[in-house]
C-alpha cells in the first residue's frame, strides 16, 4: 500500500531537483530527474486512497513538468516534448488546472526559444483558459507576461505592451501566501526581468529607444535575484549587456557580459548559451573597441563547450 510518505518523499526529491536547476542549469541535474522518474513511476500502479492517489497524480506531473524544462534547458527538445505530454496527461488526470497552465507555460517557453512564434502564442493561451479556471492569479500573470515577449519578438508593439501591463496588474493581484512549488519563482525580480525582456525584444522589432526602458528594468532584476536563481540573474545580465552596447555605452557593456560570463560559469544551461550568442553579435558591432572584440571572442568560447 502506497502512503502518504511516499508521496511527499517525491515531492521533497522535486523541490530539492528544481532549486538545483534554478542554480546550477538544467545540467546539472538532467540525470537525477530521470532516476526519480524511473524509481517513481511504479508508484502508479500501487494501491493507495483516492486522496493519495491523486496528490500523486500530481506530484509526477510535477516531476515530469520539470524534467521537459530541464531537458530542454540541456538543449534535448525531444525529450522535453515527451515530458511535457506525460505531465499535461498527469495533471489532466488530477485535475489541476494551475499545474496544466504551469506545464503550457514552459511548453510555449521551448517554441518561444526556438523562434515558432505563433505555436508559443497558442500553448500561452491554453495556459490562460486553464489559469483562468483554476483562479490562478499568478499563473495568469505568468502566461500574460510572456505572450508579451512573444508579441514583442513578432514586432506587435502596442499588443505586447498591453499584455505586459496587464500581467503586471495579475501578479499585484495574486495572493502569494501559498505558491505552488512550480510557480515559486516568479517573484518582483523575475517579473521585472520579463518586463525588461519584452522591451529588449521591441529594440530589434520596434526601435532601439526600448534599450532606455528595458536597462531599469533588468538592473532591478539583476540585483533583486539572489544566488539561489543564479542562471535567471545569468539571462538577465546577457540582456542587460547587449541593452548597454546597443546604447554605446560600449564599457559599461563590456563589463556587464563579462560578469554574466563570470556568473555562469557553474550553471550546465544549453539555453543558457543561446542567450549569450546575440551578445557576441552586438560586440562586434564595435570593432574599434577591443574590450568589446574580446568579449565577443569569450562568449564564443564559452558557447562552444558545455559549462561544469
Amino acid at each position: 500500500m502506497m502512503g502518504l510518505s511516499d508521496v511527499t518523499r517525491l515531492e521533497q526529491h522535486t523541490r530539492a531537483l528544481r532549486e538545483m536547476d534554478y542554480r546550477h542549469g538544467g545540467e546539472s541535474c538532467l540525470d537525477r530527474v530521470r532516476t526519480q522518474i524511473r524509481e517513481n513511476l511504479p508508484l502508479l500502479v500501487a494501491p493507495a486512497p483516492d486522496d493519495v492517489r491523486r496528490r500523486l497524480h500530481v506530484a509526477l506531473a510535477d516531476l515530469r513538468n520539470l524534467a521537459g524544462w530541464v531537458s530542454f534547458d540541456a538543449g534535448q527538445v525531444t525529450a522535453a516534448h515527451n515530458h511535457f505530454a506525460h505531465a499535461l496527461a498527469l495533471a489532466g488526470v488530477a485535475r489541476d488546472d494551475g499545474l496544466l497552465a504551469n506545464v503550457c507555460y514552459r511548453l510555449g517557453r521551448v517554441y518561444l526559444h526556438h523562434g515558432n512564434l505563433d505555436e508559443a502564442l497558442r500553448y500561452f493561451d491554453l495556459g490562460r483558459l486553464a489559469a483562468a479556471r483554476s483562479g490562478d492569479r499568478l499563473a495568469a500573470s505568468i502566461l500574460t507576461v510572456n505572450a508579451a515577449w512573444a508579441c514583442a519578438q513578432k514586432g506587435a508593439e502596442h499588443h505586447a505592451l498591453t499584455l505586459l501591463e496587464r500581467g503586471r496588474e495579475q501578479f499585484g493581484a495574486a495572493d502569494r501566501t501559498e505558491v505552488a512549488g512550480w510557480a515559486r519563482f516568479f517573484t518582483e525580480p523575475d517579473l521585472s526581468a520579463m518586463a525588461g525582456a519584452v522591451h529588449s525584444a521591441l529594440v530589434d522589432t520596434a526601435g532601439p529607444h526600448h534599450a532606455r526602458t528595458a536597462m531599469p528594468l533588468l538592473v532591478t532584476a539583476v540585483d533583486g535575484y539572489g544566488e539561489d536563481m543564479l542562471r535567471s540573474r545569468v539571462l538577465s545580465l546577457i540582456l542587460l549587456s547587449t541593452g548597454q552596447l546597443v546604447e554605446g555605452d560600449v564599457d559599461v557593456g563590456v563589463a556587464t557580459g563579462l560578469r554574466a560570463l563570470e556568473s555562469a560559469a557553474t550553471v550546465g544551461s544549453a539555453r543558457m548559451r543561446d542567450r549569450f550568442r546575440p551578445l557576441a553579435a552586438q560586440a562586434r558591432r564595435h570593432p574599434s573597441h577591443t574590450g568589446a572584440l574580446d568579449l565577443a571572442d569569450l562568449v564564443d568560447a564559452r558557447t562552444t563547450t558545455a559549462a561544469p
